[in-house]
């Protein structure tokens, strides 16, 4: 029975490791650039989520400059998503998820504006606005 057992474990290791082996070689671009879009973004929302702190302003700033870099750099990249689709609905998916990432642009944009002003009740509303677009993104571009 303990060797049943071991047997067991030993397959779901081998069969976890080639799983985590294979999603490193699927990366694309695309998913790197919102890797490191989510990063920065998930240290700015925890910030903000009890009160931003006006003595952080610059560390926000970054984190924003990080997001927007990142989003400027992925306008122009497809969703793998859009590879499964007939040519017409890619191209459509395409210019669906220009216009998303754009929109998004101009949100960082005006966030980074607010931080710059101090404003942050403005920085709040941009913030829960780009969470919005963030997950409105990822139910149509993402795969599952």
């Amino acid at each position: 029975m303990t060797h049943y057992f071991k047997t067991i474990i030993l397959l779901s290791l081998a069969c976890l490791t080639t799983a985590s082996t294979f999603g490193e070689d699927e990366d694309t671009p695309l998913a790197k650039e919102m890797s490191a879009m989510n990063t920065a973004y998930r240290s700015l929302s925890k910030a903000f989520r009890s009160g931003p702190n006006p003595e952080q302003r610059a560390e926000y700033v970054t984190q924003v400059e990080i997001i927007l870099e990142h989003a400027k750099a992925s306008v122009e990249l497809v969703p793998a998503l859009a590879n499964s689709l007939a040519p017409a609905a890619k191209t459509n998916m395409r210019a669906d998820y220009t216009a998303a990432m754009q929109k998004s642009i101009q949100t960082l944009e005006q966030l980074l504006a607010a931080l710059e002003a101090e404003d942050y009740a403005a920085a709040t509303d941009h913030l829960v606005q780009l969470k919005k677009q963030k997950s409105a993104g990822h139910q149509r571009f993402q795969e599952d």
